[in-house]
């Protein structure tokens, strides 16, 4: 296979890139190793943390006026929340993103190889895929890969100590929760 661009991954920066890029008039492929589109963000990191973020601040917003502290004077019974309705609102909210990031990429003409990407050299990529290896060459290759947890050697993943993207799939909420790291998705 032959290609103008090949981008591997399909976070924001890799499909943004290809839709661009088609749309300039090129021949373009996207490599990507998950089952859904756009990466990190909108799968396990911004998406559904601000979607999780927006539920908490409804949740609280409903105990304050249950409270009577409401400044309009209105006031409710107790609320409650149902987590695995919460976390199903999330995941249909990532899984209408994801599909849209998809029909962006058909509509742009955008070719998508299901795999994990190897490098041979600057001008070729091989592809594992569930069919079996895939040599894609192009005239520019983009590495648009994103971000994954890491854990750190003395909190290794595993048991109570949790990656940002095993927390946001909690079945239930912890009593008590420590988060390590301060950017956007840990805050």
């Amino acid at each position: 296979m032959s290609y103008d661009v090949v981008i591997i991954g399909s976070g924001p920066g890799g499909y943004v890139c290809a839709v661009k890029a088609a749309q300039l008039g090129l021949k373009v492929a996207v490599v990507e190793k998950r089952a859904t589109y756009g990466g990190t963000c909108l799968n396990v990191g911004c998406i559904p943390s601000k979607a999780l973020i927006h539920a908490a601040d409804t949740f609280h917003a409903m105990t304050q006026t249950s409270k009577g502290a409401s400044r309009l004077g209105i006031a409710t019974g107790a609320p409650s929340i149902d987590f695995a309705a919460t976390l199903a609102w999330k995941d249909g909210i990532v899984a209408r993103l994801t599909t849209g990031v998809g029909a962006l990429l058909r509509k742009a003409g955008v070719r998508v190889v299901h795999g994990h990407a190897h490098l041979i050299d600057g001008k070729t990529v091989e592809v594992e895929t569930a069919d079996g290896r895939q040599l894609i060459r192009a005239e520019t290759i983009v590495i648009a890969t994103g971000s994954s947890p890491v854990a750190l050697p003395s909190l290794p993943f595993g048991g109570p100590v949790l990656s940002s993207t095993d927390i946001l799939a909690l079945a239930e909420v912890p009593n008590r929760l420590v988060i390590v790291g301060g950017g956007y998705i840990g805050l």
